[in-house]
């Protein structure tokens, strides 16, 4: 009972920080409508990303979601949007953007430390992160040279792998730095997840909502067209920021609700008489310990 009470509420708490992350981007995207026409979710999608990776639990990031595209479906009425009062442009693709975003987070968690142990094991610290820095730069240079006249929808995915793959390598350097100084590198390694996972955050949100723009909206000609026109203006700031963001924001939270880095509850030790402190399992037995040495001392009295 305890349990669910705790999740009913954690997903209160949720509903209403998305809430106020959905108003804050409606209060500042007034200025940049009138100015460059671009109208952001950064807090709501930092928001979203906190949620869905906060505690480490599947099931707040499918609520985290859902929330997400039903508080967007809600606003579109107060907020006139006729785009958005379309449950399947607002609620549909966004109930999976949260899970998405949490998947990529554990499957980055476990990458991540298989990368650092073998950097630690091999005692190139520098050396696997250049190399892959030197084959991203490579890589980036051949596409530049022969992704002309490359479809639309290649060229904009293209971008969001090098983008990924820059910020892997270079929180996956700042890994092998930690490791080098002697340290476990698990804030580190943390960080990189979260980056990870708060850019498939962004990208998800993205790459699900246009197409049902595209196909409910009836405001565009292609599918390449709107991904041409919204990626300058809404995807690559959104994900800059949020993937900049998100981190420091989510290590914050854990840090101040007394979460470890990873996201899971810490377990005090109990303290005994002596100042010594215990765990639960060797509390117990000094406990019991001391019931027998006082038993002993009564039969010697006798």
């Amino acid at each position: 009972m305890k349990k669910s009470t705790q999740i009913v509420s954690t997903f209160a708490v949720m509903a209403a920080l998305i809430v106020v992350a959905n108003l804050l981007d409606k209060a500042y995207s007034f200025g940049l409508t009138a100015l460059i026409g671009a109208a952001l979710a950064v807090c709501a999608l930092v928001t979203v990303t906190l949620s869905a990776t906060l505690y480490d639990k599947w099931y707040y990031a499918v609520g985290a979601g859902l929330m997400f595209g039903l508080v967007s479906f809600a606003l579109a009425y107060i907020f006139p949007s006729m785009l958005f009062r379309n449950p399947l442009i607002s609620v549909l693709p966004r109930a999976f953007v949260g899970i998405i975003g949490y998947g990529a987070y554990k499957l980055a968690q476990r990458a991540v430390k298989g990368l650092s142990s073998v950097a630690l094991k091999t005692r190139l610290h520098f050396a696997i992160p250049l190399t892959a820095v030197c084959l991203l730069v490579a890589g980036l240079v051949c596409f530049i040279v022969f992704a002309r006249g490359i479809n639309s929808i290649a060229y904009f995915v293209a971008i969001w792998l090098i983008a990924l793959a820059a910020i892997f390598f270079i929180a996956f350097t700042l890994a092998c730095v930690a490791a080098r100084k002697g340290g476990t590198g698990e804030r580190a390694r943390e960080h990189i997840s979260l980056c990870i996972g708060a850019f498939f955050t962004v990208v998800s949100n993205t790459a699900l909502v246009l197409p049902m723009m595209f196909l409910f909206g009836g405001g565009y000609g292609s599918l390449s067209e709107v991904y041409a026109t919204l990626t300058l203006i809404n995807f690559l700031p959104e994900l800059i920021i949020t993937v900049s963001l998100a981190p420091f924001v989510i290590l914050g939270v854990r840090r101040g609700l007394r979460l470890g880095v990873d996201g899971k509850p810490r377990y005090k030790k109990k303290t005994t008489d002596n100042g010594v402190a215990t765990d639960g399992a060797n509390a117990a037995e000094q406990a019991d310990g001391e019931k027998t040495a006082v038993n002993d001392d009564i039969k010697e009295e006798k």
